[in-house]
Parts: structure tokens; C-alpha cells; sequence
């Protein structure tokens, strides 16, 4: 499976996930803020370098009843920047609740910033993307192995 980042798309902040080696668990990695980290796209090609990264899922924030409003149209400008700049395979992958998710699994923590919840709702849109990858490559193999 690709190595692959996950993006939680903001016009002020972009929560960054990556995952392991062998692409079955996400984990969050950082957030970039508009105006204090510099550029998103120098970081991004720090980070496809380091991790060896052949694929970038980027939330696609669909509305509750599946439709494209604003800032769906914002990441999907976004996705097809990183895609023109790296060269790179970009998914556009339905992110709804992934914010709602992300308060959740920070509820415990004393303080939780918005930064922790930007990366953590990545971590969670590209689990959702790699979760889908490996099902279907096991309903693949079941195919295959059946007689």
C-alpha cells in the first residue's frame, strides 16, 4: 500500500496525519497555520521526502446531506495545488464528522488546542481512507482465492 499523508483542510489552519509503514494506522503529525509556519508547500515536500510519499488524501468537507458548499470548493483548490505542485496522487476524501470525531478523542485531555484537533481530524480522514484501501484488497484476494 502507498505510503500517504492526510490532510484536514482550513483556510487558517491545515491539520497534517501521516501513517506507518506498512499503511494501516494514521497517526496525526502536525498542524500548519496560515501566517505563522511559513509555506504550506515547503512543508509538505519536506514531509513526501521524509516518508517517501506516493499518495495525499485531503478531506473533502461535504454537508450533511452530501452536498458541496463553500469550503468544499476550498479544498478542492487545494487538493488540485498539491497535486500540480508534487506531482503527486491526491484524493479527495469525504471528511464529514471528522471534526466532530476529532472532539471526541480529545474530550480526556486537559486543554486540547484547535491545532491538536486539526491534526487528530486528519489522522481520522486518512484511517477512513486507508480502512477503505484494505478492504478492499482483502475483498479482492477473497475473489481470488474462491474456487
Amino acid at each position: 500500500m502507498p505510503a500517504c499523508l492526510g490532510f484536514d483542510y482550513g483556510l487558517r489552519r491545515i491539520g497534517i496525519a501521516a501513517c506507518d509503514a506498512e499503511s494501516t494506522l494514521a497517526f496525526p503529525v502536525t498542524t500548519h497555520v496560515e501566517g505563522r509556519d511559513g509555506s504550506i508547500f515547503g512543508h509538505v515536500a519536506t514531509l513526501i521526502r521524509e516518508r517517501e510519499v506516493t499518495c495525499l488524501v485531503v478531506g473533502l468537507p461535504l454537508t450533511a446531506d452530501g452536498r458541496e458548499g463553500d469550503m468544499a470548493k476550498a479544498a478542492r483548490g487545494f487538493a488540485g495545488k498539491l497535486e500540480k505542485q508534487f506531482e503527486t496522487a491526491v484524493v479527495l476524501w469525504d471528511e464529514r464528522y471528522s471534526s466532530a470525531e476529532a472532539d471526541r478523542w480529545l474530550r480526556g485531555r486537559a486543554r486540547p488546542r484547535k491545532e491538536d484537533r486539526d491534526s487528530v481530524a486528519a489522522a481520522i480522514i486518512l484511517q477512513s481512507y486507508l480502512d477503505r484501501l484494505a478492504s478492499s484488497a482483502g475483498e479482492t484476494r477473497d475473489r481470488e482465492d474462491t474456487p
